[in-house]
Formats: C-alpha cells, structure tokens, sequence
C-alpha cells in the first residue's frame, strides 16, 4: 500500500470521524445519543465513559424468554486472590470490580428468573497429554489451572481453583442455573452451550465472565456465528496485563466491533430488570387499556370519559387514551398514580389467584387507587372485605406477573 494512499484513508476516516460528531468536546458521559445512526458519542470503559468509533451499534432490545445470561469461568483460579492467575490477572479484575459486577449479574437475572447458564473451565489428567499446545495452554496447564482429578471425581474440588468463586455459589448451585460441559481451550465449539440455549428457545444472550480476550470473547465469536444476538458486559469481565500487552483493551475493541453492543454492568442490570415482561389487561390490536376511557377521569368524580385516539399515551404494556391534553400530561407525570392496579384485571379474581376480565361500570377508586372487577356481583364480593381483598391481591399478584407475564 502506497504513502499517498495510506494518507487519503486516513484522511477520509478523519473526515467521516468529524461529520459524526466524535471530534466535538462534549461533557462525556455513557449516553447513547445516535450519531447518524452509526454508533454513540460515548462507550462505557472500565469505571467510565470512553469516546467511541463512529461504527454502528446496533444494541440489543432483551425480550423476555428470549434471553440468557452466559458467564464464563466464574472460578477461584481467576477471580480469587488465591487463584493462580491473580497475578496478572489481579488488576484487571480489581479495576473493572468484575467480581462484584458479575455478582450483580447473578443476582438481577434470579430476581426476574431469566435464564442463568454457566461455561466452566476444567482440565481432567487426559487433558495434560495433548500432543501440542497453543501458548497459553502450555502456561494453564503448567501451573495446574483448573485442574480435577477427572470429570466424575469431585475429590479435592470444593475450594480449588476449579471451583466457582463462593458467593456465586447460591447462584449457580440454585437447582435452576444450567451449567453446561466445560470447555477445554477457550470456546464453546467442544461443550453444549449453543444446545442448551437452542433447547429453550434462547436467541439473545448478555455474555460476561473470565478472561475477556480469552475465553469470553471466543464465546462471543462462536455465538455469534452460530446466530445469536450477543451483548457483551464489559466490566463483568477482566483479563491479564503483561508488559506491553493488555488483553482487556485487546478484548474491547473487539468486543465493540463484533457484538451487538457493548454495555457496564449498570446498563446490564437495568435492561435485564426491564426484561421482565409486562402483564395488563388490553384491548384490540393496539393494546387499548381501560377500554378507551380516560385513566385520569375516573380520579376526578362523575362518570368517566371516553378518551380520544388522537390523545394516547403508553405506559405498563398498554396504550391508554385521553380526554384532553391536560389529563395525559396529569397522567405522563405520575403514571403509577393513574393506572389501575393489578394490570387492570378483576381485583377480586387477582385476590383468588385468577386472571379474570373486567366490566368498566365496576371501576372504583379506593385510597387513592383505580380498582376494577368482572361484575356489579364480584365488585360487592370484592368491597364486602375491602382490606382483606386488596391483602389477598397484593400477596397473589407477583405470583401471577411471574406466570403470564409477556
């Protein structure tokens, strides 16, 4: 490649560079304001905002169900001071707080029962008589990483670095986490990862875990060619800084450039607890909620009023629609005030741990909240043990969402 033509690209990359805005000096922060459709102003690196590539980033939009949350090697011999690997691994993990980023991980998906599935790393004595080695086998397998005494032995597991790191063991050892083969260079190619995943029907996948330019980020090619949607989870993963060479920042790049996105624990904690699905009670193709009367109208005394189609706001999974511009801004900024409780099914039926239907003749206002039921009969059922009602309904609705969700 000539000098001239070296210099025209690197012209052109700065010309396109400057057209999207990366060369404007701006406050930075981790917000993901478009630039002409290609990338954000801003990437979140390490404990803050990073300028980012002007290269699109599609992101990814969890869908409840639909998604898994895939950590690799969660084990002593990465993340524990104790573990072989501390040395060069140590700083990394301690500036990315990856152990307690993963943690946080472990935790939300449970709290939404999403999807938790674990890729481990072990060597068996049959593994250590490869005929040939890339470098960084030859250095796991002298220092005696991950080592057990064979696939169906656990002699000498529990607190080797083999082992899953001790407060992720309530996650993993929960009855529910998937934990599936392990693998033995750095992929998935040799385990059942993309089996389990196919099995239940998971296409997305918000990926974290050890070591990023290893193990993690050859999970996230293979998923990637195998058809999934993949997040990475930048500071829920750390790698080895030798000098001259840091696998984190190699890790990175890549992670920007192939992913679908690539997010801090932060935005990955609150995109999977907004995963969680919605459950209300609407109408017709466009999701009208209450019928199509106003939600404000029913706080304001006398009979409620029909909302217009031309005045809709969203909000909880359903569309609702308004009188007037006044009542969808009175709604817009307090929608937890406006919207009826338990998704707008029949209250009563809720405290029976049943998903009813609703006549809008019932709908009552009760302590500041909208109540409605499926009849004039049920709504006396549900008044005559008011507080004992709204108890019983209050205690049967998490269990419901859990169920129906979508």
């Amino acid at each position: 490649m000539t000098t001239s033509t070296l210099t025209m690209i690197t012209t052109i990359t700065a010309c396109a560079a400057g057209t999207l805005g990366c060369a404007s000096a701006q406050p930075m922060d981790d917000s993901h304001d478009t630039m002409n459709g290609h990338g954000t102003k801003y990437v979140h690196y390490i404990d803050g905002p990073r300028e980012d590539a002007p290269i699109p980033r599609p992101g990814v939009e969890l869908s409840r169900g639909n998604f898994a949350v895939v950590v690799i090697d969660p084990q002593n011999d990465f993340l524990s001071p104790e573990g072989v690997t501390w040395g060069v691994v140590g700083e990394s993990v301690t500036e990315n707080g990856t152990v307690d980023n993963i943690g946080r991980l472990f935790e939300v998906a449970k709290d939404v029962d999403a999807q938790v599935v674990v890729s481990p790393h072990y060597y068996y004595p049959h593994d250590h008589d490869w005929a040939f080695e890339g470098a960084l086998e030859t250095l796991m397998h002298d220092i005696g990483m991950f080592n057990r005494k064979g696939p169906l032995n656990v002699d000498g597991l529990e607190g080797s670095g083999a082992d899953w790191l001790e407060q992720y063991k309530p996650y993993i050892e929960d009855g529910e986490t998937i934990i599936v083969g392990p693998h033995k260079v750095y992929g998935p190619e040799s385990n059942d990862l993309a089996l389990q995943l196919r099995k239940r029907g998971i296409n997305q996948i918000v990926l974290a875990g050890m070591s990023a330019n290893l193990c993690v980020e050859s999970h996230m090619r293979d998923l990637i060619e195998d058809g999934f949607e993949v997040v990475v989870v930048s500071d829920a993963t750390a790698a080895a800084k030798l000098p001259g060479y840091d696998g984190f920042e190699a890790a990175f790049v890549n992670y920007r450039m192939i992913a679908s996105d690539v997010w801090s624990t932060d935005e990955a904690v609150e995109k999977i607890a907004a995963a969680r699905g919605e459950l209300v009670n609407v109408s017709g193709a466009s999701d009208i909620g209450l019928a199509g009367f106003d939600p404000v109208s029913f706080f304001k005394g006398g009979a409620p009023k029909n909302g217009s189609p031309m005045i809709r706001a969203s909000y909880g999974g359903a569309t609702y629609l308004f009188a007037d511009e006044q009542s969808k801004s009175e709604f817009e900024s307090n929608p937890d005030r406006y919207a009826p409780q338990y998704g707008g099914f029949c209250a009563y039926g809720v405290s029976l741990g049943i998903l009813l239907p609703v006549d809008i003749t019932t709908a009552q206002v009760r302590n500041g909240k909208l109540y409605l039921n499926v009849n004039s009969e049920i709504l006396k059922k549900f008044n005559a043990d008011f507080d004992g009602s709204v108890e019983r309904a209050n205690g049967n609705w998490p269990k419901l969402f859990a169920e129906h969700a979508e």
